[in-house]
């Protein structure tokens, strides 16, 4: 056998295995077009048939037939990929029963309700702590025993306790009808001394929510109207914002219960804050809107050292029509 031969029938069993290759191609493309044209028909019927009335399901395409956004219709799981090769006619009777056990639930197709599990009783979060209740403690020293006063003999007021720059809690005041806290003010203008009262149970619910509304821009500093209070006008010469609490030359007989509620806490010198910190334990360094702040938050802890006070009037709140 010749070159020439040789060539010959390469080139002859060239053209065979391109003729063969042509045919898988198109035995393919028409294995595809068949397959396609099937799953269109399966599409159409269940568009004719509907989704038990519902109109969400009807817009799926050929690459999310197994998927149902409808709850209301049983949602089958995704077909296991089998490793036996099937024919066209198989795959085409697959999808059909599978469409038609989708859209025609019959005794074992379970619903979403059946197969899941009902949702656990979720018991609601109680809601947050006011700041005072949780503040971060500072890194100071605690006063010791010899460096802190000795007790009053009498309590310089009845919302007042015998311990110094300490008043009662708030159930406690609240149980004995002690609910309008009185100081003495006195006017710039006219010098005329008088006394006027505060809501307990009002003002301390202002002076809360308005904590827990500007804490995180406060930064352990008094705001503004802390430091520089709105004074009420004179009852008697009608001037306007002259009234200032009149504060005890003695630091044991300042009505601190007063001062805050009518948020005049600023009004006090540095040594006068400093002593209230002192006694209570609370850092009395650096700048006085530092201190103003701590006194604020010592007050709040004080009347309500846990925070359910405050919470159950907040909810009282919201619960009236």
């Amino acid at each position: 056998m010749n070159s020439e031969q040789r060539l010959q029938l390469s080139q002859e069993a060239k053209m065979e295995m391109e003729n063969l290759l042509e045919a898988d191609e198109t035995y393919e493309h028409e294995k595809e077009q068949e397959i396609m044209e099937n799953e269109k028909k399966n599409v159409e019927e269940m568009v004719n048939i509907g989704c038990n009335g519902c109109f969400r399901c009807l817009s799926l395409s050929l690459d999310s037939l197994w998927y149902n956004p409808c709850r209301e219709t049983p949602v089958l799981p995704y077909p296991k990929k089998s490793s036996e090769p099937r024919s066209i006619s198989s795959s085409s009777q697959s999808l059909s029963i599978t469409f038609s056990s989708w859209f025609s639930p019959s005794e074992t197709t379970k619903f979403p309700s059946e197969y899941s599990s009902p949702p656990p009783n979720r018991i609601p979060s109680p809601p947050p702590l006011p700041v005072w209740a949780v503040r971060r403690q500072h890194g100071h020293r605690t006063v010791l025993l010899r460096d802190r006063k000795p007790d009053l003999p009498v309590a310089p007021y009845e919302w007042a306790t015998k311990q110094r720059a300490t008043v009662h809690k708030l159930d406690y005041l609240v149980s004995r009808q002690i609910l309008l806290i009185s100081g003495e003010v006195q006017c710039k203008r006219c010098k005329r001394r008088f006394e006027i009262q505060y809501d307990l149970v009002e003002k301390f619910k202002e002076i809360g929510v308005f904590i827990n509304q500007n804490e995180s821009s406060m930064l352990d500093r008094a705001p503004s109207n802390w430091m520089s209070p709105n004074f009420p006008n004179c009852r008697y010469c009608r001037a306007e914002k002259s009234v200032t609490p009149w504060i005890s030359g003695k630091k044991r007989s300042i009505n601190w219960l007063f001062l805050f509620l009518g948020e005049m806490i600023g009004c006090c010198k540095l040594a006068q804050l400093k002593y209230f910190c002192k006694q209570n334990d609370e850092p009395r360094t650096g700048a006085k809107d530092r201190v103003v702040y701590s006194t604020y938050i010592e007050m709040c802890k004080q009347l309500d050292p846990t925070g359910e006070s405050f919470l159950s009037l907040i909810n009282s709140v919201q619960e009236q029509p």
